[in-house]
């Protein structure tokens, strides 16, 4: 009886068992892992924040820092840039990167519809009412204005073909920036506030990602490479035309 690694493959298979690499979605399970990772943190390091300015709501040391150096840059041009963070602006921008998405990566696509919502409501609604830090009168922590635009701005990128990525992150990262520095020179918000409002908006959307990924694909345990075997090779331990542990054998 010849061995497994003795049977000829289909149509002149090599006759060793070949092992085959594993697939893209091994790397898009490991870059959810990744996604997870990232996002978990950065929202921890917010809520760490939380924590600390409902206790100690007044300014630090590198608010007043940033205010100082900062310079007048104009109202105009300033609050020109706020209105891209309307709450119109954030429902509509997820629901069109969803539709641009979706037939290329579904999950993908949730995490871009619910990702930015999701981040500016809680924050809106949860988060800066339970710290209650307040500047002019208005509650602030982290800032509503750059959770929604790093939030959308981190969909837009993950929407983005692969090719064109790059690009899309320094636009992103300008355009975020941008906004950061527009409520803080408009005293709507301490720096903290805005700098609490990147990493919100980030680390929710990439945790969103890794999540809908996980939840809509089965990860491969990790492990060696996955054997593709030509047909009529059986597994190890088992001889040509054996039939499977306990199937009736006639």
């Amino acid at each position: 009886m010849p061995s497994v690694d003795q049977v000829p493959g289909w149509a002149g298979a090599p006759a060793s068992v070949d092992r085959a690499p594993r697939s893209g979605r091994g790397g898009r399970d490991r870059a959810s892992g990744r996604e997870i990772a990232v996002g978990a943190a950065l929202v921890a390091v917010v809520m760490a924040g939380a924590f600390y300015f409902a206790v100690r709501p007044r300014s630090t040391s590198f608010d007043r820092w940033i205010f100082a150096a900062l310079p007048d840059i104009g109202r105009s041009a300033l609050t020109s840039i706020t209105w891209f963070s309307r709450p119109a602006v954030i429902i509509v921008g997820p629901v069109v990167l969803a539709v641009l998405v979706y037939r290329r990566d579904r999950p993908r696509s949730i995490a871009c519809l619910i990702g930015p919502i999701l981040a500016l409501s809680t924050s809106e609604l949860v988060m800066k009412p339970a710290v209650g830090r307040t500047l002019g009168g208005a509650l602030t922590y982290p800032s509503g204005s750059t959770v929604g635009a790093a939030a959308l701005a981190t969909a837009a990128v993950l929407a983005t073909p692969v090719r064109w990525r790059v690009v899309a992150a320094v636009l992103a990262a300008a355009y975020t920036s941008w906004m950061a520095l527009a409520v803080v020179a408009l005293r709507w918000h301490f720096p903290t506030d805005a700098v609490a409002g990147v990493l919100y908006g980030l680390g929710v959307v990439l945790l969103i990602d890794g999540l809908a990924w996980r939840l809509l694909h089965r990860v491969r345990p990790r492990g060696p490479d996955r054997e593709v075997r030509p047909v009529g090779v059986p597994p190890p331990g088992r001889r040509v035309g054996e039939p499977p542990i306990g199937e009736p054998v006639g």
